[in-house]
């Protein structure tokens, strides 16, 4: 393996730097911030302008200021919480007030008549005086031959944790930026594959500390090429890792997995209902891949409800049926379970062994699903992470099927992929029901083919969508009695676990406990994330089971919930929630042959025109595609993919949401390089993902 010339820069420990002792290395540890490379990649939120003074009569507009100026009043308001201190300063040209809060008495001495003062800050307009005046400003003292010297530069604000202050912040990144200016970062894009025209090293520094618009307008970080030049990089080096991931399967060997119809005919005779066309083709398109001696590297993509556990279950037949093992890897223990005891039912009926691998079985438990793994007694094993931990060897492991994969990184798939036989390749798929825009498939699914189930079952009818304030909830309360009357159930989804005094939203205990009192004939479950897994899995029984009428929920219940007779869904604050997490909801019901429904309730959307629209897009389709795409329009690519759960949370700073529009480019320059330049491509890839490259050994180009 090439080593990248800026290695060094992982390598360094950000306590080498002057200032940075044991307890602040620590506070930058929890950020994530271990090395020098980290620190100079810790860019700002936003800037500061201290690169232009303006005369106090031409303060037109809110907005942070630069003012210098003799104090020519002051007062001060005394109550029982704090003390309030209101000074006018006066340049020549007009004057202007500043207001400090919770000061103490000697902040409040310097303010003498006559006394030059320089302040900074924000500045907003005053209704009831009608005037412009400072909020709380920084104040720096001056003597009369101090000369105000300006920044050239705008100032950077940085990300903070654990009271942390902002100046040791940027004490700390200008210290190593010096040590980048003396020993400057390799650079590795070639000129003609570098469409920003700038040198890694430069669009750091010029990221750190920008120059003002000639306006002096408000700059964002995400306006910057020099931002821009780092973000492509980084995805450039991230498609470099998946296209080394997808050559290094190709010079392997994969199984043939033959086609037996024998288990497909007898698969098809125990559904009480018949697949889809759409369904038929991907599993077509499936089976044609595992035929081959080359690794099936396949997306399967498909709206909620269209069916994709299906094909995963006649796949996993056909590969236990060529004597091989399949493993399914779900993102939670609760969608692991559901997956269980849904393919269990019908593989068990073909005498396919299905095992459970997860963190909640007990040591004799594990020991036993262990044993039957390493001897390939189980021939279809289905778990969260624990079923590609250390520990855990497959007798004869052949195919990986990865439910709604954006939510797992390339070290966890890759760590997956290695549970292969000794020098073979695996066959994988990649499941998702989350629509995603083509150029977010790029960044997310460069190295598979595409197969999407654009079909819903035969039967199943249009969920009926309703928006509904919620001084209603009593009479939502009534309607869903009713219901429950009749042997439906109900979801009741809230976005908080408990109470806030800072977010105004309904709880999910708070609800709970409101439906308890109301409806005290019914049986009424909470579930939510802060429970164990033994706790919420026991309540999910036994609302699969039917012994539950209501299900109080958080959104832990968004992905891959399946129970037919559940018939109404209801979301409270719908209007905080994003339209592929309403979308994910919804797609809880309308599960069996009967009408669904989902009430969407809400506080008060008519002064959010954006919280409207998504309320009325929900209401008039219920197709995923379409609200995907008109989540695009509403607010550009948005959180398609959430990356706060998403592969991409490991990147330094690229977000493929935001940074959508330069993937299409960096997808092309990584497949020039890989091309072209095998030890560069090494390099890049070291430099952003090293973590990756020491786990993984490395990546064959």
């Amino acid at each position: 393996m090439a080593q990248a010339a800026d290695k060094y820069l992982h390598l360094i420990d950000i306590q080498t730097l002057a200032g940075v002792g044991p307890k602040f290395a620590n506070k930058l540890y929890n950020i994530n911030i271990n090395n020098l490379f980290d620190l100079i990649l810790h860019l700002p939120l936003r800037y500061l302008d201290k690169t232009f003074m303006p005369k106090i009569a031409d303060i037109k507009q809110d907005g942070n200021y630069l003012v210098e100026g003799k104090v020519t009043a002051q007062k001060t308001i005394n109550n029982n919480k704090s003390t309030i201190l209101r000074v006018s300063i006066d340049d020549g040209s007009g004057t202007i007030d500043a207001v400090f809060f919770n000061i103490y008495h000697s902040f409040i001495q310097n303010f003498v008549r006559g006394r030059r003062v320089l302040l900074f800050g924000s500045v907003k307009y005053d209704v009831y005086n009608q005037c412009y005046q400072f909020v709380h400003p920084e104040a720096e003292f001056l003597h009369n031959q101090d000369q105000v010297v300006l920044e050239q530069f705008l100032t950077p604000i940085y990300p903070l944790t654990d009271k942390m202050p902002q100046g040791s912040m940027r004490k700390i990144v200008k210290s190593a930026l010096t040590y980048l200016e003396e020993n400057p970062i390799e650079e590795l894009l070639p000129n003609k594959n570098n469409p920003y025209k700038l040198s890694l090293q430069e669009a750091i520094l010029q990221t750190h500390y920008p120059k003002p618009n000639a306006d002096h307008k408000e700059l964002k970080i995400e306006d910057l090429d020099s931002f821009k030049r780092i973000c492509f990089e980084e995805i450039v080096a991230y498609q470099l890792v998946l296209l080394s991931i997808k050559r290094n399967l190709l010079h392997k060997q994969a199984a043939i997995i033959h086609y037996n119809d024998n288990i497909q005919q007898q698969l098809l005779n125990l559904l009480s209902f018949k697949p889809t066309n759409a369904q038929l083709r991907v599993f077509n398109e499936i089976t044609t891949d595992l035929n081959k001696a080359q690794a099936m590297m396949r997306l399967v993509h498909g709206d909620v409800g269209s069916g994709k556990t299906l094909v995963a279950i006649m796949t996993l037949a056909q590969v236990a049926a060529n004597g091989a093992q399949s493993v399914l890897l779900a993102p939670t223990e609760l969608l692991a379970i559901q997956h269980f005891y849904k393919i269990n039912s019908i593989l068990s009926k073909l005498n396919i062994k299905v095992v459970l691998l997860n963190s909640s079985l007990s040591k004799k438990d594990k020991s036993l699903v262990l044993k039957d793994i390493s001897t390939g007694i189980a021939q279809v094993i289905i778990g969260t992470h624990a079923i590609f931990q250390a520990g855990v060897n497959y007798k004869n492991l052949q195919l990986a099927i990865i439910d709604e994969q954006h939510r797992f990184g390339v070290e966890q798939r890759e760590a997956l992929l290695n549970k292969a036989p000794k020098d073979m390749a695996m066959h994988q798929i990649a499941m998702t029901a989350t629509p995603i825009p083509r150029t977010l498939q790029l960044a997310l699914y460069s190295d598979l083919d595409v197969s999407i189930i654009d079909e819903l079952p035969r039967g199943r009818k249009p969920i009926e969508t309703a928006i509904i304030h919620e001084n209603r909830k009593n009479d939502v309360i009534k309607r869903v009695e009713n219901i429950c009357s009749k042997g439906v159930q109900v979801y009741w989804v809230c976005p908080l676990i408990e109470e806030s005094e800072n977010i105004d939203a309904s709880s999910a205990i708070q609800i709970h406990k409101l439906l308890q009192e109301k409806l005290p004939n019914l049986n009424i479950g909470l579930v939510h994330g802060a429970l164990s897994s033994l706790q919420k899995n026991l309540v999910m029984d036994r609302f699969v089971k039917g012994q539950i009428n209501i299900l109080v929920a958080t959104t832990v219940i968004e992905v891959g919930v399946d129970v037919p007779n559940a018939s109404v869904m209801i979301i409270e604050n719908a209007d905080r929630l994003g339209l592929a997490q309403l979308h994910q909801l919804r797609g809880r019901v309308g599960r069996g042959g009967t009408q669904s429904y989902c009430l969407l309730l809400h506080k008060d959307v008519d002064n959010n025109d954006i919280a409207r629209q998504r309320l009325n897009i929900m209401r008039k389709t219920n197709d995923g595609f379409e609200i995907a795409k008109q989540d695009l329009i509403l607010r550009g690519p948005g959180d398609i993919v959430g990356t706060a759960q998403s592969g991409f949370n490991n990147f330094k700073v690229a977000d493929v949401n935001r940074d959508f529009a330069l993937v299409e480019e960096a997808r092309t320059v990584a497949y020039d390089l890989i091309k072209t330049d095998e030890s560069l491509c090494d390099r890049l890839i070291l430099r952003w993902f090293s973590h990756t490259m020491e786990q993984n050994d490395k990546f064959e180009i």
